[in-house]
């Protein structure tokens, strides 16, 4: 099989994983047999690389309290505080991109 560069993580691959596990389910519910055992069961068998893997790795708790803390920030004006425009990643007082502080002359290249 000829190996081709699809960016980050393999699609094809994903797909017929998903495909694969979707008939797999299908056929055990069809079988009237009981899918059973968590995430939390099986952390007893993982390794000591998957362990601290797992340690490192975010809960969506973290993403929903980055979430929460983004909106409140943005309500309060938070976001937009320092003279910046919406969007502008600049700092107040800098010269704009791609611009020089010397003007007609191009950046200096260090």
């Amino acid at each position: 099989m000829e190996s081709k560069n699809q960016g980050e993580g393999d699609y094809e691959a994903a797909e017929r994983y998903d495909e694969r596990t979707r008939k797999f389910v299908e056929q055990k519910q069809k079988a009237g047999e009981e899918l059973k055992g968590s995430a939390k069961d099986a952390q007893k068998d993982l390794t000591d690389a998957e362990r601290e893997a797992l340690r490192h790795a975010r809960s969506g708790d973290e993403d929903r309290r980055d979430a929460e803390a983004l909106r409140r920030m943005e309500s309060e004006g938070g976001a937009s505080k320092g003279g910046a425009s919406k969007g502008s990643t600049s700092k107040p007082g800098a010269p704009p991109r791609g611009g020089s502080e010397r003007e007609g002359k191009p950046p200096s290249r260090h």
